[in-house]
């Protein structure tokens, strides 16, 4: 039999176990970005269930790396099955890399690799209204995001050795770093 007090102490586990079980939720994706339309390569998009995410291209080419015309779009679904409904916002940002774009599990924050001259930047934003939540410097670095883990390892630019910094996404998806 469970007193009081045990009770109150399985509740407290239960509730440790779903915080950190929730603390490890935030889980990336990387998304297609293909033409919209077969044979037409002005505008592609990567779409998961409730997101539809656009780019421009005056490219016209299938194979296109990066994307310099803004906005980028995103038309987002999750709030209701009426298309009616859907709610849509743009990006006015630097350069998008075509197969660096990345969507949380949920689908509230997308991350996308943009380029401007030599500064290069993970660009965190809420996918229901466009705003940045986060930004990581990823220039001269080589990086990955792995489901919940991003690892950022600095190029030798100068013949010095810079440490690599893991990250680790936290509950709200932002990239907090680990031992630190």
């Amino acid at each position: 039999m469970l007193t009081k007090s045990s009770s109150f102490l399985a509740f407290l586990l239960g509730l440790g176990n779903f915080s950190m079980a929730h603390a490890d939720s935030c889980r990336f994706e990387n998304i297609e970005v293909k033409p919209m339309l077969a044979g037409k390569y002005d505008v592609f998009q990567a779409k998961t269930r409730h997101l539809d995410i656009r780019c421009s291209s005056t490219a016209n080419d299938a194979h296109v790396d990066a994307f310099p015309e803004p906005p980028l779009q995103i038309i987002n679904s999750k709030t209701s099955t009426d298309t009616s409904t859907n709610t849509q916002c743009a990006i006015n940002g630097g350069i998008w890399v075509r197969k660096d774009v990345f969507v949380s599990q949920d689908e509230h924050i997308l991350i996308t690799h943009e380029y401007s001259g030599s500064n290069d930047f993970l660009m965190f934003y809420k996918t229901d209204d466009c705003s940045k939540v986060q930004e990581i410097d990823v220039s001269y670095a080589h990086w990955k995001i792995r489901a919940n883990t991003l690892r950022v390892e600095p190029v030798k630019t100068d013949g010095k050795n810079k440490a690599a910094q893991n990250y680790r996404f936290d509950a709200a998806c932002k990239a907090t770093p680990v031992g630190k």
